[in-house]
């Protein structure tokens, strides 16, 4: 369970960086499965350029690896008790009879570029499904590190108290940014400040909130990055928050 002031610093800062939420014993398994899935060797990092067959999606200009809708029992399991009970905390209502139902990853492969900082950005954004800005396509998003991030490895940048900026930004006009996607385009015009790169360790959970202001980093290093969310089907995660054809994010 988190404390009152991590609950207090989510809703303050926008997002949560929460360790504890899962075994070691389990991230550590789901890592071991994820090296599997990316037909890698941990130790031969002759292997880690590998761009697996079975991969869906893959993102030359990102190095991103995508496998979509897994249910493998290893990377499931790190949706634990405790991690749905801080999901629960964070929102304020039960999600414990709404659990998600797959995984859907984004590993990063090593890109030769030299490590800057990215412009931020919100979520649901695609234009071919245009979610309306209001009153967004989820309330909470996590993302689950399967990796121990270095300096360079592919962190992810995050505008502590973004989210108020941006969602006076968004209610200063709600016709002209009545959609993510056009509201998204002048979100770089900001002040936002200086973003922090946060650097996760394998099993730690990033936590944030509509409209706030994050992107991810270029991962330089050698080492792939291993990171997932959640997929559901249930009729009110694939309405509000659609991926693919048969999945939607896990929007609690």
């Amino acid at each position: 369970m988190l404390t009152q002031s991590q609950i207090d610093s989510y809703h303050r800062d926008g997002y949560l960086l929460a360790s504890g939420l899962i075994p070691d014993s389990l991230s550590a398994a789901a890592e071991t499965r994820m090296w599997d899935l990316m037909e890698m060797a941990a130790q031969d990092s002759a292997t880690w350029s590998r761009l697996p067959d079975g991969a869906h999606e893959f993102s030359e200009s990102r190095g991103v690896v995508i496998f979509n809708a897994l249910q493998d029992e290893d990377l499931m399991a790190c949706a634990t008790p405790a991690y749905l009970a801080a999901v629960s905390q964070l929102i304020g209502e039960s999600v414990e009879q709404h659990p998600p139902q797959t995984v859907h990853t984004q590993n990063l492969l090593q890109q030769h570029t030299e490590p800057s900082t990215p412009r931020p950005h919100i979520d649901g954004i695609p234009k071919e499904h245009m979610h309306r800005t209001f009153p967004g396509p989820y309330r909470i998003a996590t993302l689950v590190y399967l990796s121990n991030i270095e300096p360079g490895g592919g962190g992810t940048a995050v505008w502590p108290g973004s989210h108020r900026k941006i969602r006076e930004l968004a209610e200063s006009d709600p016709v002209r940014y009545e959609y993510l996607f056009d509201f998204n385009k002048d979100i770089p015009s900001l002040d936002l400040g200086d973003p922090l790169i946060v650097e996760p360790r394998r099993g730690d959970v990033l936590f944030f909130q509509h409209l706030f202001g994050h992107n991810g980093t270029a991962n330089t290093l050698r080492r792939p990055r291993f990171m997932m969310r959640y997929f559901c089907r249930c009729e009110s995660c694939f309405t509000t928050w659609k991926k693919t054809e048969e999945w939607g994010h896990w929007t609690p």
